[in-house]
């Protein structure tokens, strides 16, 4: 069964993650996921216009030890970071980022660079996990990923 006949991105990262015990995609309007974007005070680029039509609303679920991981890419939840937040965070690592979503029992922020890379902000700073979302989501499954904070 498709997770969507409009999204085949979801098909083709199911198919290959390996490691998640939970794969649930919401229903999704990107035109108003953007004007959100906009009306938050984030500038809807191209990179996420395409973040969104292919993984906007997934909600993957992993164990890492004995703890359940969950990250998703809810539009209200991305949207509850400050515009203040992301620009610093962007000035950190030296290039616009975009908040695309949350994980972990933390909540901290999945943040879209606009490189295409994927990073995790919270609290202790900024880390990138890899360049795509599919090679990310795999990494921080399975734990194969570079933890050092910017």
């Amino acid at each position: 069964m498709s997770a969507s006949p409009e999204r085949p991105e979801l098909d083709r990262l199911r198919d290959t993650l390996t490691g998640a015990q939970r794969f649930e995609v919401g229903p999704l309007d990107v035109e108003d996921a953007c004007r959100r974007y906009a009306e938050a005070g984030y500038e809807v680029t191209p990179r996420l216009r395409e973040f969104l039509e292919n993984y906007g609303e997934l909600t993957v679920t992993w164990m890492f030890r004995q703890w359940e991981v969950e990250l998703t890419t809810s539009v209200e939840q991305a949207l509850d970071m400050p515009v203040r937040s992301a620009r610093i965070y962007a000035k950190r690592i030296g290039e616009p980022v975009l908040p695309v979503g949350v994980t972990s029992s933390t909540e901290d922020w999945v943040l879209l660079a606009e490189n295409g890379d994927i990073l995790i902000a919270g609290d202790a700073g900024v880390q990138r996990v890899a360049n795509g979302f599919a090679p990310s989501l795999q990494a921080l499954i399975t734990g194969d990923w570079d933890m050092t904070f910017f």
